[in-house]
């Protein structure tokens, strides 16, 4: 009987210590992070019913202390009559830019962090104003995405139309940076659309390109829009396997698989590399599992039996190495 006391004694201390240890953690956590629930944070631009003569609306606000992130929201054409939820976006700066259409809309902004909410702060109305003139208005660019690796030879752009934008036109140009570029690879003009495909030649070498959009009508011109695209055509070399070796045997059901990293041997643009990864108990690969990962070691628990591994490296542009590595055993008795 004593025993058996003990025994839950002994239990019922554990379980205490467990949740003492959990609340701990909470309360530590509640501890770090700084209580901003009763705070709010200060806007400086747009103000209340200011009227905003761009599309490129410009929202900044004052840092709040304790803030890890802020969240706008933005909706058309007011949060008590909601017609459209424009934006609902967390950010990590003090200011953020957003193209809207002409029309009457309201935002509010809360600061976060991994604990608290701060108060919201508005909602504050505002109009953007239907201008004619298309200077100092941008173009909102849809895709490709900026710094895209790719290994394809064109490419189409997409692109939001603008209010007062009577035709657009488009650029390509060598170099990362299409403002500091003097040569222009190919151009479009009089697109009355909101994309362009690029000819099948004016990417055919490997390296940085940029493009860019902007809006015309028959009295002004925006500035262009621009990103980054970066061509890469070169396979990564094969990868080589290197542990466990060939026929290994472990009484561990964890195995950790290493193999060289693959390298991309192009001269021109190097996009990032990661690893395919194939593991069966089939020699000939039948039913696969398959791991990626942009490291050169991957850790898998397995149950007895025998497995076979091998791989190959690919890259962010799309290309993959020639061929597969070796194949290896792995054994688990």
């Amino acid at each position: 009987m004593e025993n058996y006391s003990s025994n839950i004694i002994a239990k019922t201390k554990s379980a205490a210590f467990i949740l003492f240890l959990a609340v701990s953690l909470v309360s530590c956590k509640d501890i770090i992070e700084e209580d901003i629930s009763e705070m709010s944070v200060q806007m400086i631009i747009p103000t209340a019913n200011d009227t905003i003569f761009t599309n490129n609306v410009h929202f900044k606000w004052n840092e709040l202390e304790g803030a890890d992130n802020y969240r706008l929201q933005v909706v058309e054409p007011s949060f008590s009559n909601i017609n459209t939820f424009v934006l609902d976006s967390l950010i990590s700066g003090t200011q953020f830019y957003y193209s809207l259409n002409p029309g009457n809309y309201a935002y509010q902004l809360r600061a976060e962090n991994s604990a608290y909410q701060s108060l919201y702060y508005g909602p504050i109305n505002f109009t953007v104003d239907s201008v004619t003139d298309l200077a100092g208005q941008i173009v909102p660019l849809v895709s490709p995405a900026d710094l895209l690796y790719t290994n394809v030879d064109n490419f189409t752009a997409n692109w939001q139309t603008i209010f007062s934008a009577d035709y657009y036109e488009f650029q390509l140009r060598s170099g990362a940076d299409f403002n500091a570029s003097g040569s222009i690879l190919e151009s479009g003009t009089l697109i009355y659309g909101n994309s362009y495909t690029t000819s099948s030649s004016s990417m055919s070498a490997e390296g940085e390109y940029s493009w860019g959009v902007r809006a015309a009508n028959q009295t002004s011109l925006s500035a262009f829009s621009s990103r980054t695209i970066l061509v890469d055509k070169t396979e990564p070399n094969d990868i080589t396997l290197t542990s466990p070796t060939d026929a290994f045997t472990t009484t561990s059901d964890t195995v950790v698989f290493k193999w060289n990293y693959g390298t991309d041997p192009g001269t021109g643009v190097n996009s990032p590399i990661s690893y395919l990864i194939e593991i069966d108990d089939d020699a000939g690969f039948g039913s696969t599992t398959d791991y990626t990962t942009s490291a050169d070691s991957l850790q898998v628990i397995l149950s007895t039996g025998t497995y076979y591994w091998r791989g190959y490296a690919l890259d962010e542009a799309g290309n993959i190495s020639d061929a597969y590595s070796s194949t290896y055993s792995v054994i688990i008795p």
